[in-house]
């Protein structure tokens, strides 16, 4: 009966030991995607910066036209789905998208749905194991020069009774106010990373100049 009750409890306590183990491998497991994702996150800045290098460099003329084998539109595409197809999209509308795996757009998830757009990405300097991608849209509603016939969105700026402008908040009974004033046109950069492991991330930035 002694050897029997200790055979039991062996089992038992060997049961113990591999629900233990397993319970460790898989917290190891989950730290280390959390890495692998913030790696990838940590990665995405050296593509938004890039792109932000490209943009001061480019000329206001320029960019007022799609330049694709940049990865840049010169239109805000608004119905642009810049991480894959949506799974509430209606069936009968056309997909917008990025051809982040040079595949023309043949993602899964489009459900039979037509593809309108199919626009590239740039190439940012691999980081290591991560490949980084990305697109720029301006934020306008056509093509050409940001002026009052092509309705772009710009940042509030607040300026005083003079010709001097400044950013902040609204004090009362402070003599700032709103104006038409602007620094520049948003841009809305879309950066992909992909990592170790089949490890994804993206990222959206809005800058002005």
């Amino acid at each position: 009966m002694s050897l029997l009750f200790a055979l039991m409890g062996l089992v038992v306590l060997t049961l113990g030991a591999v629900a233990l183990l397993r319970s460790v491998d898989t917290g190891l497991m989950v730290l280390g995607n959390l890495g692998f994702k913030q790696d990838a996150l940590a990665a995405s800045s050296l593509g938004t910066e890039t792109a932000i290098n490209w943009i001061q460099g480019s000329t206001t003329e320029s960019l007022s036209k799609p330049q694709a084998a940049m990865g840049y539109s010169a239109v805000a595409m608004t119905a642009l789905e810049p991480v894959g197809p949506r799974a509430d999209a209606n069936a009968g509308s056309k997909a917008v998208l990025i051809d982040w795996l040079d595949n023309g757009c043949q993602v899964p998830g489009l459900n039979g749905r037509a593809i309108e757009i199919c626009s590239s990405p740039a190439h940012a300097p691999d980081l290591g194991n991560n490949k980084i991608r990305y697109f720029i849209t301006r934020l306008c509603a056509n093509e050409g020069l940001p002026d009052s016939t092509n309705d772009c969105v710009k940042p509030v700026v607040l300026s005083t009774t003079g010709t001097t402008t400044q950013r902040g908040s609204l004090g009362y009974g402070s003599n700032i106010r709103f104006t038409d004033l602007s620094p520049g046109t948003y841009f809305r950069i879309i950066t992909r990373v992909e990592g170790v492991r089949g490890t994804v991330s993206y990222t959206e930035t809005l800058v002005h100049f």
